[in-house]
């Protein structure tokens, strides 16, 4: 056969293999289908596929680079024999956890996955989930398929022509017999976010070690996207139990006839209110004298953290606010005066520790608000990553239109290296030259500052910002936040020095009256008929789980979960799932995997038991 008859042949089997492409996409994945038919309409030709001395190129026009260093089929050969499980994203602890939170006689997730990883002297890795960074002609992706056999794949490719061009050579839908496929091509960090969480919930149960081939190293960066997003979507990040203190302690508070304000609408009680909102960073410490001086001409809302800092000058905050519900740490900070809480407003979580509530705070202005989740529909509940963001969401949905932020950091001060104000119990001195450890909670990274350039602070404060950021964002068109902090710029917000202020006298004794009227007027004291008609929906899924063997209880629980999406069990069992379940499937001893995970299955059954048999 000439070379030209060999070319035209070649040319009709790519043909063949992209419109098959195109054709499964159309019927798949129509998203990518518009994306193409989108693109070829603009007529845009910056690479190109070539075969050149028997070997197939794909060439960047503008300065003749071939993408790339091997001839494709080779590359894909060298890929897949060179490939190492090391090349994989850990979502997983191997070692023994500590606690982070601690609450007295309560089932706790990291003791639950430390039942796994003590048992983890041999584990099985498979390769179950696998992305593909980069596509390039995407000649390596069928073969690495035929020798991992992922059940689900991630393909990433930034570039829509690039990826266009992988469809005259790759065979996506063969691809899809035999493993779920989720694309994202051409996708902009927020839409890519979405897709990966896609993935992540798609059989969560192998969201353990999920591994990787990077074809290309201009597409470095979505690795850390990747990382970035695989933490943010993490299970411990809030993980069952939390859910689990709320559902009990909530319900215990309620019947005790205590307050649970009604937080799914605003309010106006704090309309033109110069609110003043205490968080513990060290901007609170360097403004004290300030403080002081101007305490009269604000509605100070204060985190129950700073209580022991603002005993030094006895500036007592007209409402207070508590979000944590362990026991030790929350003692500690109202281990305090009593005359620095008693007469103040005390809005709290419904995980509030119970010996904290008896002895100190019984008998004080107490309210308390749904946290995680809604115990009584139509009643809103607390989303947030820490009492800085959740304070302002609270604050403004009470009418607040005006928030001065001092001590909300979300930072490490860049002087002194301090965490915290010296009195709050996690205040810590950090080295800001230490280097990356991978840890989330640990590692110091930058972020832009309300007045420097840049601050030092933590990963995990990045979320924080983040969602302070949504909640200004949302409530733009009622409320102006103003930073008076030296901590991470949020936003929205609006930096402004403690100088700049010549404001009067507020009379904080009318306005506590007026503020404890309206929140009595839109409390909850008893149940009505939508309540005792969920609850009665939920002790039914209740007595359908306790009928299930447990040592078939996760198949049968799936179909009971389709039956009842709502449920406030379900929701909590599957977080439970998606929590171990990674951690179960690593174990080598299945004997000893089914004998953990029945015990924890029981455990929480007997917990949900315990709640509802209380309440008839």
């Amino acid at each position: 056969m000439d070379n030209s008859k060999q070319l035209e042949e070649l040319q009709k089997t790519l043909n063949t293999i992209y419109i098959k492409n195109l054709e499964f996409f159309k019927k798949s994945v129509p998203n990518i289908y518009n994306k193409i038919l989108e693109f070829e309409k603009l007529n845009i030709e910056n690479y190109s596929l070539e075969f050149r001395d028997n070997n197939f190129c794909l060439i960047y026009l503008e300065n003749s680079l071939n993408l790339y260093e091997v001839e494709p089929f080779t590359d894909s050969i060298n890929r897949v024999n060179n490939f190492s499980v090391s090349s994989a994203f850990n979502l997983i602890k191997i070692e023994h956890l500590k606690k982070r939170n601690h609450y007295n006689n309560e089932i706790n997730a990291y003791e639950y996955l430390n039942q796994f990883i003590d048992n983890f002297q041999n584990i099985d890795i498979n390769i179950n989930k696998f992305i593909f960074i980069g596509t390039l002609l995407g000649v390596h992706i069928n073969d690495f398929h035929k020798v991992l056999k992922a059940n689900t794949y991630l393909i990433i490719e930034p570039n829509i022509e690039i990826f266009r061009l992988s469809m005259f050579m790759t065979d996506y839908e063969i691809l899809s017999k035999d493993s779920k496929l989720f694309f994202a091509v051409s996708e902009n960090s927020i839409e890519l976010n979405k897709i990966i969480k896609d993935f992540m919930k798609y059989k969560y149960e192998f969201n353990n070690f999920i591994h990787y081939e990077l074809v290309y190293k201009n597409n470095e960066e979505i690795i850390n996207e990747l990382i970035k997003s695989f933490t943010y979507l993490g299970e411990m990040r809030y993980p069952f139990s939390e859910f689990l203190i709320s559902l009990k302690r909530g319900y215990d508070y309620f019947f005790e006839e205590k307050n649970i304000l009604n937080l799914s609408q605003k309010y106006s009680f704090l309309k033109n209110k110069k609110v003043l909102f205490l968080g513990a960073g060290v901007s609170l410490e360097k403004n004290f004298e300030w403080l002081y001086l101007n305490q009269e001409k604000f509605i100070i809302v204060a985190s129950s953290a700073v209580l022991k800092h603002l005993k030094i000058l006895d500036i007592v905050p007209d409402i207070i606010l508590a979000i944590d519900g362990q026991k030790d740490v929350m003692i500690e900070q109202f281990n305090t005066a009593p005359e620095m809480y008693k007469n103040s407003i005390i809005l709290v979580s419904i995980k509030l520790d119970y010996e904290l509530f008896s002895t100190k705070l019984k008998d004080t202005k107490i309210f308390f608000m749904q946290n995680a989740l809604e115990l009584f529909a139509g009643f809103g509940f607390l989303r947030g990553v820490t009492v800085g963001d959740l304070g302002v969401d609270i604050l403004a949905k009470l009418g607040s239109n005006e928030i001065y932020l001092l001590g909300v950091d979300a930072s490490i001060d860049g002087e002194s290296g301090k965490t915290h104000i010296g009195t709050h119990n996690s205040s810590r001195k950090i080295d800001l030259n230490k280097k990356d450890s991978g840890n989330f909670r640990d590692d110091i990274v930058y972020t832009k500052g309300n007045f420097e350039k840049f601050v030092p602070t933590f990963r995990e404060y990045l979320d924080m910002i983040d969602s302070l950021e949504e909640i200004i964002s949302n409530h733009k068109n009622s409320l102006k936040v103003y930073n008076l902090g030296s901590g991470a710029y949020f936003k929205g917000s609006f930096p402004l020095k403690v100088d700049n202020f010549n404001y009067e006298k507020i009379d904080k004794e009318i306005f506590k009256n007026e503020f404890l009227s309206s929140l009595r007027n839109i409390s909850k004291q008893k149940l009505d008929s939508i309540d005792i008609k969920d609850i009665q929906k939920e002790k039914k899924v209740l007595k359908k789980l306790n009928g299930i063997k447990v040592d078939n209880f996760y198949k049968e629980f799936k179909i009971v979960f389709e039956n009842y999406p709502n449920s406030m069990i379900c929701n909590i069992f599957d977080r439970f799932f998606k929590l171990v379940l990674p951690y179960f499937y690593m174990l080598k001893d299945r004997d000893l995997a089914n004998e953990i995970l029945e015990k924890q299955i029981y455990e929480i059954l007997n917990s949900f038991n315990s709640i509802f048999d209380k309440i008839k």
